[in-house]
């Protein structure tokens, strides 16, 4: 049974390696954070300005923000571990819970993820009294199966801008309260593209890509299409069995740049390309991603290599310099048709 959306129940996630299937499973509410990208300024005094802004942004929202501040974080970058820090150190009565990620698959990893999930399962059960099951984790899982189904069904002919929102309106909101779909964007008009990197702002270079022409027929974000790319649905009996299922499927998952093994990223990449008929590739990530930043040489020199065109871009979160973009994203575009 899941809460109501109160303070008391509701707990903040940032990353999408964050099991979501747990936190449901102890009867909390998880709430995918996106942060205010007006007021970064606010996390001046706990966090670096050469940091993430998406991190800067939730802890500026995070301070903003009234009541008890639960939150669960994942180990998957150094800014994702400033932030947990921050906001332990501002919020010392609140759980917040910090899971550890291994950058490799295989069987190790796997054991070493599933212990992480049984130690979160703990905790939470801990916070709430309400000891996670196998019968509660079965079936939180499936929900979360059915959401992801709803949401690539609820996706299809939306691009850009209006994709994107859909996308974290079915991160951000209660599992069994669907957002409305919106009105299809329709396949015709605009240049095909692929977007790939780590979190953007929708209504900033995303919005700004729609306005150059650009028709984003598939979203390669932590915040898009990414997290519902493959099912995180576990198999087995026992809660030791379910949770090491779910270890599996999420390391599983199409790996974002902090993963250590590129050429699954790489090849996914290229299938993904041609699987939803993009002609090229718009690579945009935010500032201080190290992962992202040093990515990028080896994701050009692939596609490029696979005749793949692609543009880089970069945002800052707020996305006030976007039109100084255009022209190039207007080139870019022009040399795909």
């Amino acid at each position: 049974m899941i809460a109501a959306l109160d303070s008391e129940s509701a707990v903040a996630w940032f990353c999408t390696y964050t099991p979501l299937e747990i936190l449901d499973a102890a009867g909390l509410v998880p709430v995918r954070r996106y942060g205010d990208a007006g007021s970064l300024e606010s996390a001046d005094t706990l966090l670096h300005t050469a940091i993430c802004p998406y991190v800067r942004a939730c802890l500026a929202e995070g301070i903003q923000g009234e009541g008890p501040h639960q939150a669960v974080f994942v180990n998957s970058c150094d800014g994702m571990r400033r932030l947990y820090d921050a906001w332990r150190d501002r919020f010392p009565d609140d759980l917040v819970y910090l899971v550890d990620l291994p950058r490799n698959t295989g069987d190790g990893a796997e054991r070493l993820l599933a212990e992480e999930f049984r130690h979160l399962a703990r905790a939470l059960g801990e916070m709430t009294g309400h000891e996670v099951t196998a019968v509660d984790l079965r079936e939180a899982a499936l929900a979360r199966e059915e959401r992801r189904l709803s949401y690539l069904r609820a996706c299809e002919g939306l691009c850009g801008e209006k994709r994107l929102r859909l996308a974290m309106a079915f991160h951000s909101r209660l599992y069994t309260d669907m957002p409305p779909c919106g009105e299809p964007a329709g396949t015709a008009g605009g240049v095909p593209v692929l977007l790939s990197g780590n979190l953007l702002n929708p209504a900033g270079l995303v919005a700004s890509l729609d306005r150059a022409g650009a028709r984003v027929v598939w979203i390669d974000l932590c915040n898009g299409d990414r997290s519902f790319a493959t099912p995180t649905l576990p198999r087995g009996e026992s809660l030791d069995e379910l949770l090491g299922s779910l270890a599996r499927a999420y390391l599983d998952r199409h790996p974002c740049a902090r993963m250590a093994d590129a050429e699954r990223r790489y090849r996914t990449l290229e299938e993904t390309v041609a699987a939803v008929g993009a002609k090229g590739v718009v690579y945009a990530s935010l500032k201080f991603c190290d992962a992202y930043l040093y990515d990028f040489p080896r994701v050009q020199e692939r596609l490029e290599r696979a005749g793949i065109p692609v543009l880089r871009l970069e945002s800052d979160y707020a996305d006030g310099h976007v039109g100084q973009m255009l022209t190039r994203v207007e080139a870019f575009l022009e040399m795909l048709e």
